[in-house]
């Protein structure tokens, strides 16, 4: 039970953590637009949702991966952590001047990163040695 809570979780943290860092590199590909106190220009925003996708992908493969038992079950639980965690996060962020796409693709895309990387996860257990 305790392993299963970490890998969750851990695969959560992981994935805010890689988010995070992806900061600094779309601030070099993109001088200017990611500054504090400024909505960025469309492109840089659409290069940052992509940049989302891959890492949620890639964290919810390490969430299957890492799982003891029951990949899918495990996904599942991350799925909704970062769900709620992205409701949450875009509630009060709403009428901050952002488009709404932005945090709306953030919120859709997750499900289907999830459904992909535990897809992934699969074929990597059923590949022959």
């Amino acid at each position: 039970m305790l392993k299963s809570i970490g890998v969750v979780l851990g695969s959560y943290v992981l994935s805010v953590v890689l988010v995070m860092a992806t900061d600094p590199l779309l601030s070099r590909l993109f001088p200017g637009d990611f500054v504090k106190g400024r909505v960025p220009s469309e492109i840089p925003l659409i290069t940052s949702t992509a940049l989302f996708v891959v890492v949620s992908i890639l964290c919810a493969w390490l969430c299957a991966r890492f799982a003891p038992s029951r990949a899918g079950r495990h996904v599942l639980w991350f799925f909704i952590l970062g769900e709620a965690m992205g409701i949450g996060a875009t509630i009060p962020n709403w009428s901050k001047g952002w488009p709404h796409w932005y945090w709306l693709s953030w919120l859709l895309t997750w499900p289907i990163s999830c459904w992909i990387g535990l897809l992934l996860s699969k074929r990597r257990n059923e590949s022959p040695v």
